[in-house]
């Protein structure tokens, strides 16, 4: 490089020290910090990216606990197949032929409360909930003009025919559960909780039917069936946020219940002087037991409401005795019966 060259250079350099080294008539120059830089300039970061996490998350530490209470109102309606009590024959021609005439419960309002607490840190819940629910359905029909009844409760060879009969069927059920469960966040839209627990169920149904006419003279005839069963429970719970404060939800719940079950049947006629039956019936019974539920949800803050449709079913809950031999008058088979039971719902809840 020759001396003009090198002559150049050393005097650009000499110019970037001095830029560097000036001072403004404030003082040295510097370079301003990033938020001064940015002072003034709209902000475009995401909406969502700037919310405060939501309940129950806490990145700082463990979310606390609390207590958590509901009260829960059902409108439904049981579904049982073995309320059945005469045939409506239109045509007295030894040929059984009609309508079977059978009771069918009336939807009725039940209730539920629960009660729970949420250990601190872990997402643990213990808890107790109890339910209650009572129906009750009656109906009477009589033979038409040249027809006759068939008596289906009473024992084979004795009443066999009637003229008229009505019915009678009232249905109680308590269920209490004790049950610990686990909920987990995945994300901020979406909840899981999984529990388990015990369950016990109290189960009592009075069905009384009374028939008159032909063969029967004030023949009445009287069923009680009474089973408390205990048994495990578990089940699951799942959330799933819409949009403002809305949300779906799912629970399932099974249960084997294992208890005792009373049956005690009896049958008179001539208004109550002659008794053709005084059965006391007592066995061990396992009842599986399945609830689905689905519906809709609100939160906000420790406030929820929900609502939606619930479906129960006991398996071969009642198993009425039914006697088939004319001559042999011991001979009995009993016949088994499902209840279920389906309807509207509204909860609302609030945890503290």
């Amino acid at each position: 490089m020759g001396t003009p060259c090198r002559l150049a250079v050393g005097i650009a350099l000499g110019f970037v020290a001095l830029a560097a080294a000036q001072e403004s008539p404030y003082g040295r120059a510097t370079t301003l910090p990033t938020t001064e830089l940015h002072a003034g300039l709209p902000d475009y970061t995401p909406p969502e990216l700037l919310r405060p996490p939501p309940a129950g998350i806490d990145d700082s530490g463990p979310p606390m606990g609390g207590f958590y209470a509901a009260v829960e109102f059902l409108y439904l309606t049981p579904r049982e197949r073995g309320l059945d009590f005469a045939v409506v024959d239109p045509r007295n021609d030894l040929v059984p032929a009609g309508t079977v005439q059978t009771l069918n419960y009336r939807p009725n309002v039940a209730v539920r409360g629960s009660i729970a607490y949420a250990l601190p840190g872990r997402g643990w819940d213990l808890g107790f909930t109890y339910t209650y629910f009572t129906a009750r359905d009656e109906f009477g029909v009589a033979a038409p003009d040249g027809g006759l009844l068939y008596p289906t409760l009473t024992r084979a060879g004795l009443t066999d025919e009637a003229g008229a009969a009505s019915a009678h069927a009232h249905l109680t059920l308590n269920i209490y559960d004790v049950t610990a469960g686990r909920t987990w966040e995945p994300d901020e839209f979406s909840r899981l909780r999984l529990f388990g627990g015990v369950r016990v169920a109290t189960v009592h149904q009075a069905f009384d039917a009374g028939y008159v006419g032909r063969d029967a003279d004030a023949a009445f005839v009287d069923t009680k069936q009474g089973w408390t069963g205990t048994g495990p429970l578990f089940g699951a719970e799942t959330w799933c946020q819409v949009g403002g404060g809305f949300g779906l939800f799912g629970r399932a719940t099974g249960a084997l219940l294992t208890g005792t079950m009373t049956s005690p049947f009896t049958e008179t006629n001539n208004a109550g002087a002659t008794v053709y039956t005084d059965l006391r019936d007592k066995y061990a019974l396992t009842v599986p037991m399945v609830t689905l539920a689905v519906g809709v949800s609100y939160e906000y803050r420790g406030l929820f409401i929900r609502a939606g449709y619930e479906v129960t079913q006991f398996f071969s809950l009642f198993e009425r005795p039914a006697f088939v031999d004319s001559f042999a008058e011991g001979k009995f088979v009993r016949q088994p019966s499902n209840l279920a039971l389906d309807g509207l719902f509204v909860q609302m809840g609030l945890t503290f």
